[in-house]
C-alpha cells in the first residue's frame, strides 16, 4: 500500500486558517489523503473556527499538555503535536515570524528523515531555500531541498 499523502499545517491565523480550509475542501482533487492542523492555544473564541475546519475534514493536533484545555472548550484533538508531524508528508508552517525557526529546531529536524518537506512563510528568513512559483522553479532540487521558504 502506498504512503498516505498527509499535509500538516501549523498555525490557524490569517494564513493558516484559510489554507487549512482550502486544502480540506480540495483534498480529493489535489490527491491528498488527509489534512491535519496544529493549534497552539485553546481559546474559547476559536471554537467556531476549529469546529468549522474539522467539519470540512481537517484533523486537530495539539500539544500533549494542552489536550485538557481544548477538551474543556469542546474541541477534540485527534493527534498530539509530534505524532501529527511524524505522520505528515509535508508540513506547512504558518506561524508568526520567528516561530518557524523554533519549530524547525524543536520538531522539524527531529522528523526530517520521515517528512518529505517543510515549508515556511517568507518572513522566516534563512528557514530554507527561497522559492516563488514561476520565478525560480528551476532552482528547486526535489531531493536536496527539504526546507523551503515561500
Amino acid at each position: 500500500m502506498p504512503d498516505k499523502k498527509i499535509i500538516h499545517v501549523i498555525g490557524t491565523g490569517t494564513i493558516g486558517e484559510p489554507l487549512i480550509g482550502l486544502l480540506s475542501d480540495y483534498k480529493d482533487k489535489l490527491g491528498v489523503d488527509q489534512v491535519t492542523f496544529h493549534k497552539n492555544s485553546a481559546l474559547k473564541g476559536d471554537y467556531t473556527k476549529v469546529i468549522d475546519l474539522q467539519k470540512r475534514g481537517a484533523h486537530l493536533a495539539v500539544d500533549n499538555d494542552k489536550i485538557k484545555d481544548f477538551l474543556s472548550f469542546g474541541m477534540e484533538p485527534e493527534y498530539e503535536t509530534e505524532e501529527a508531524i511524524s505522520r505528515a508528508s509535508v508540513v506547512i508552517d504558518c506561524t508568526p515570524k520567528g516561530i518557524g525557526h523554533k519549530n524547525k529546531e524543536q520538531y522539524y529536524s527531529k522528523f526530517s528523515s520521515s517528512v518529505k518537506g517543510f515549508l515556511a512563510q517568507g518572513s522566516e528568513s534563512d528557514f530554507g531555500k527561497k522559492y516563488a512559483l514561476g520565478i525560480n522553479d528551476d532552482a528547486l532540487n526535489i531531493v536536496k531541498d527539504q526546507f523551503i521558504q515561500i
